[in-house]
């Protein structure tokens, strides 16, 4: 550095050093933290990054902020993530207090080290500038609050701060549409929203803590600085890729990731908000999701009134800037996913208790030689060669770890919302289009954060056979999992439009990408295409308007198809398409049960209507699970104290649905964990953790430590946890017979006053606790049963149409003559899904200063 830049740089100042080609040209990259004449983010480095974590006070918020609704959240899964379970003595582990000294102290040795200076006014100075950061504060709901809470803390540890309030629409073009090297923004207070449970997490740890998924900062843009980690990326895509031999292997590398995911701390958890959503009496057919609750894919199926045919959801938009309705790049907002899971169906979902892998629209039959194994490919099965632009046979030899047969006809001969019926060319062409997407080198560089995601899923397909009159679709894939319904999940597609439509968006926005500037991924610089916007709409209908008989694009289509497309029926399906778009001035056509037929962005209501056509297989009902019951820690039966040095018994009852399964954590006085494991199940319902004597022996006698009892079930997923206090004493010394009585007497007498004066502590502090809460909880289900109603209204009053999702259903009238849509004219929502938040989290920009070296 002092001979390239002439200047001399710490050695702490520099945060990562790895190796690059580009071009044929090999580059030593050096990112630094802090150089000369460049400034500091003090971000970039981890020390830092990691101790900010101690400047959130979680218990506060949860109590002041969230009024209890919410519990404290130190990574990716919350306590009611099933995979929890494999990691809670990590997370106990990481239980971060709130102790903003530890994060002083960790600051001042960084930043002294890299030559920054403590100035008069509290701050912290470089080359004579104060250090400063910008935080993005969303500001709808409690991330204000949480945004000026952070605010404040960094301004007392020395770091002065430019914070900017900004919507979910000015965020999001900032957070994710600049390059992080801008400094545009070094923190913001993030959220997100679950769409199922899931009982083998593969995607959220990489989605959160690994950069080959594209959502860490640089989301994976090419040119953009992007934060690396090779060993996150590497351990990630084994868990993704089901690289692993066994479920002990992957839940081996689901922890040693996790822990390093936490370790570098780039995403900040703060809390998992627990959601009340009032729904009115009259309203049934309601799942509860336990992944996301009233946003479940299930309730706009499901729900009904007995007295309507119209039914009224409130949310807090339909619509924002950052909403894309496409099928390739588009849903990343929880805004537009919601009320578009009600057009199509899914082949494959989530359970809602279990988490587990369904067939939902795909029935499917699973065969695997995995780990180790393979099974052969027959020669004739194909796959698209995106060089000669065809199908072609992959031919002998070949060989796959797994094969999925999935059934079709839930699918093929059904109709399209526009009346088009579903054919085997919908799914043939649009496996082609995912082909052309990520291993073509325009396409993929034009959408470097779809192929780039997309890519380490395709890389396992080995090939494909579509048997057209049997309706079967066969996907080998190098995929192994221990639960084979994943391995069905990881081999089912969904197409959600015709192919004609891909082919149309396609054309519009990348092969048109220079004339048009539209994108399938939105950026800050390049709309997404989008097949509600009018303008988008019009370009898809004048698209659609110049394939009629042309003959160029069907030889095109034949080509994705495999040959199944006629000009009769590409016309049939153009005149449909049109007649369509004529009809409700929207593309998005699909094949769910609600069909999307008014999207009013500057009113904010969107209007989904029934579709009862007679081929769409599934009947009001097929969806609707209710109420879980829930996996229950009965009751805790611990010693009233563990002798040091002695085995100590513990048993825990259970009650739900079984097979159960119970894992405990213990913690010494500071909050360091000292065991951990499986209890042994002596019955269905009771389990037994015993701590043995070598381990009881180092503990200090006269403390207490923290036993954390998780139990969770196959059958409902989410776990359950408790904690215990649980005291220790000095073993009774056996006295020897010379000693006098009375010297017996004294110490007898002082440690059982010690022990009873202990142990009737614990006990009335836990039964007034558990009074306290009881009655505060009776209170607040009491108010917000009475009030129901009248939160309803007020929300719709101060949030009027502007936050309406209206689900109509399409009615036979009693007279003769066409179906008619009955509307009810009081737009008062009947279920008001809130803001779909499920975590809370403040992510820091990392980016580093770069220097190349050749």
């Amino acid at each position: 550095i002092q001979e390239k830049y002439g200047v001399t740089v710490p050695m702490k100042a520099l945060v990562n050093l790895y190796y690059e080609e580009v071009e044929g040209v090999k580059y030593t990259i050096a990112e630094f933290g802090a150089f000369p004449g460049k400034g500091v983010n003090p971000f970039a480095f981890k020390e830092i990054r990691f101790a900010l974590n101690y400047v959130v006070d979680r218990d506060t918020f949860v109590a002041g902020v969230l009024r209890g609704f919410g519990v404290p959240m130190y990574t990716f899964l919350s306590q009611y993530d099933p995979d929890f379970f494999v990691i809670a003595d990590i997370i106990a582990k990481y239980e971060f207090r709130y102790d903003p000294d530890y994060a002083k102290q960790v600051i001042e040795s960084v930043l002294t080290e890299i030559g920054a200076t403590l100035g008069a006014d509290g701050f912290w100075y470089y080359e004579g500038n104060p250090i400063t950061v910008t935080i993005i504060i969303r500001v709808e709901d409690e991330r204000r609050d949480l945004g000026y809470m952070f605010n404040t803390e960094l301004q007392k540890l020395g770091i002065n701060t430019i914070p900017a309030e900004k919507t979910f629409g000015e965020a999001i073009p900032i957070i994710y549409g600049t390059d992080p090297a801008e400094f545009q923004w070094h923190v913001y207070t993030a959220g997100w929203g679950k769409g199922g449970i899931e009982k083998y997490d593969s995607a959220t740890i990489a989605q959160f803590c690994a950069p080959w998924f594209g959502y860490m900062p640089g989301w994976g843009e090419p040119g953009w600085w992007n934060y690396r980690n090779d060993l996150i990326d590497e351990l990630t895509l084994r868990i993704y890729t089901g690289d692993y031999s066994n479920k002990e292997e992957r839940d081996e590398l689901y922890r040693t990731a996790t822990e390093l995911c936490i370790l570098e701390s780039i995403r900040l958890w703060v809390v998992t908000r627990l959601d009340a959503y009032p729904v009115r009496v009259e309203v049934k057919g309601v799942t509860q999701d336990l992944g996301a609750g009233l946003r479940g894919i299930w309730n706009l199926r499901e729900m009904y009134r007995e007295d309507r045919t119209t039914l009224y959801v409130g949310h807090l938009w339909v619509w924002t800037a950052a909403s894309v309705w496409n099928w390739w790049g588009g849903f990343t907002d929880v805004y537009s996913v919601d009320p578009a899971r009600a057009t199509y169906d899914p082949g494959i979902w989530v359970h809602p208790f279990s988490g587990d892998y369904i067939s939902f629209r795909l029935p499917y039959a699973v065969e695997t030689a995995g780990p180790t194994g393979k099974l052969p490919v027959p020669p004739t099965a194909k796959i698209w060669n995106v060089e000669e632009n065809r199908w072609v046979e992959v031919g002998e030899g070949v060989e796959a770890t797994s094969m999925v047969i999935f059934d079709l006809s839930k699918f093929i001969g059904t109709k399209f919302h526009n009346g088009i019926t579903i054919t085997m060319a919908d799914f043939v062409g649009y496996v082609a289009l995912l082909y052309e997407l990520v291993y073509d080198p325009v396409y993929s560089g034009l959408e470097p954060r779809i192929s780039g995601t997309t890519k380490p899923w395709l890389d396992t397909i080995v090939a494909w056979e579509f048997d057209d009159e049997a309706l079967l679709m066969v996907v080998y894939v190098n995929y192994w999992h221990f639960d084979e319904d994943y391995i069905a999940g990881w081999a089912s597609i969904g197409f959600g439009n015709p192919i004609e439509i891909h082919v149309a968006t396609f054309e519009l926005a990348l092969d048109r990408r220079a004339e048009l500037g539209l994108c399938l991924y939105q950026t800050r610089v390049c709309p997404g295409i989008s097949l509600v916007i009018l303008d988008h709409v019009t370009l898809i209908k004048d698209t659609l308007n110049a394939y009629r008989d042309n003959t160029t694009v069907l030889e095109k289509v034949m080509a994705f198809t495999d040959g199944r497309m006629t000009m009769e029926e590409w016309n049939a399906r153009i005149d449909a398409d049109l007649a369509w778009i004529d009809t409700y001035n929207l593309a998005w056509i699909s094949y769910g049960p609600f069909m999307l037929t008014k999207l009013d962005t500057a009113a904010q209501e969107l209007e989904l209507t029934a579709f009862r056509d007679p081929t769409y297989p599934f009947k009001k009902g097929d969806w609707y699970y209710g109420i879980p019951v829930s996996t229950e820690i009965v009751e805790v039966v611990v010693p009233e104290r563990i002798i040091v040095g002695s085995e100590a018994e513990i048993l825990v009852k259970v009650s739900g649905i079984p097979p159960f399964f119970v894992k405990y954590v213990m913690k010494d006085p500071l909050g360091n964990v000292v065991a951990s494991g499986m209890a042994e199940q002596v019955e269905t319902d009771l389990f037994r953790i015993i701590l043995p004597a070598e381990l009881t022996g180092t503990f200090i006698p006269g403390a207490y430590y923290t036993l954390i009892v998780i139990a969770t079930s196959d059958v409902v997923a989410v776990p359950t946890m408790t904690r215990e206090a649980i005291a220790t004493a000095a073993p009774l010394t056996p006295t020897p017979t010379p000693t006098p009585t009375v010297t017996v007497t004294e110490t007898i007498t002082e440690t059982i006053t010690e022990t009873i004066t202990k142990t009737m502590t614990e006990t009335i502090t836990e039964i007034m606790t558990e009074t306290i809460t009881e009655t505060v909880t009776t209170a607040v289900a009491t108010e917000t049963i009475t009030k129901t109603e009248t939160i309803a209204q007020t929300v719709t009053t101060t949030v009027p149409v502007a936050t309406t999702i209206r689900v109509t259903e399409t009615v036979t009238t009693t007279e003769p003559g066409p179906t008619s849509t009955v509307t009810v004219t009081e737009m008062r929502p009947e279920i008001l899904i809130g803001l779909p938040v499920a975590a809370i989290i403040i992510v820091a920009i990392v980016a580093a200063l770069v220097a190349r070296r050749k």
